[in-house]
């Protein structure tokens, strides 16, 4: 029986925790739903949070690392320490992907910025005020977040970690004012569902496991991001420092890979050999 399979049929207390979770924020999102004037009693709460001129750039830079570009590059010192990760970023990529932007178009929900006059909120980056739910960059904090946490296979509190960093990224998109909490509680649940999926397709897919060439496109991919990263614009000039967080881990992870792969006595030392 693969390792895969077995992690399906037998969840470690992490990936427990994450179906947990899941299935938490699901109970909130119909709660919020159902409890009148609760999305924007919410949306306000987290909002407040942006007034402070002092975190400003704080929570820009979180939410320029919950953009898509800079997310990719920040998974790649994982898929070179972890290749099994790149074909599971595959469908989980193709799955969130499918789901944010059908119902995105379909439902059309409008955003804060599409309610509410300007002095109503705090505003951080660029205004959008269509195409609220769910929220997207949400679906990616999650999705990186269920990526490590079924492809590296974390315990207990490394999921909680992971869990929490993901949780920030989507709270700052209310930070921000472009988000209600319905679209960043979405958000969570289609990131981790598709990060699932990518594992059940995985498990019961030998081709699609056995296959060599997604790791060589994961790694091709979360480079250009990562190295470019400086140089691209995802609408938070305030919190640049994320780009250049992305470009240094992407460096770092290159360096790592580099000393792992290249010919030489010295690997097996520096680096075990875990590429299964």
């Amino acid at each position: 029986m693969s390792d895969v399979r077995y992690r399906l049929h037998d969840p470690n207390p992490g990936e427990q925790l994450t179906l947990a979770f899941a299935a938490t924020a699901a109970v909130l999102l119909v709660a919020v739903f159902a409890w009148p004037g609760a999305r924007e009693s919410l949306f306000h709460h987290f909002n407040a949070l942006g007034g402070v001129d002092a975190t400003v750039g704080f929570w820009a830079g979180i939410n320029a690392l919950a953009d898509t570009w800079l997310t990719l590059g920040l998974l790649l010192p994982f898929v070179l320490w972890r290749p099994r990760l790149a074909i599971l970023l595959l469908f989980s990529a193709i799955v969130a992907t499918l789901i944010t932007h059908s119902l995105k178009p379909l439902l059309d929900v409008a955003r804060p910025p599409g309610v509410y006059e300007p002095e109503m909120f705090n505003l951080i980056g660029h205004s959008i005020s269509s195409k609220a739910f769910p929220s997207g960059h949400t679906v990616t904090a999650f999705t990186l977040a269920g990526l490590l946490i079924f492809g590296l296979r974390l315990r207990m509190a490394g999921t909680a970690l992971m869990l929490a960093i993901a949780s920030i990224m989507g709270i700052s998109r209310m930070v921000a004012g472009v988000h209600w909490p319905t679209d960043v509680l979405a958000g969570a649940i289609v990131g981790l569902a598709s990060v699932w999926v990518a594992v059940l397709v995985t498990d019961r897919w030998a081709a699609a496991r056995n296959a060599r060439w997604p790791v060589p496109v994961a790694v091709f991919v979360t480079a250009v991001c990562a190295l470019s990263a400086p140089w691209v614009d995802v609408g938070y000039p305030e919190g640049v420092w994320a780009n250049w967080l992305v470009a240094v881990v992407g460096l770092f992870g290159l360096v790592l890979g580099t000393v792992r792969y290249w010919p030489g006595p010295w690997r097996s030392r520096l680096l075990p050999d875990r590429r299964r």
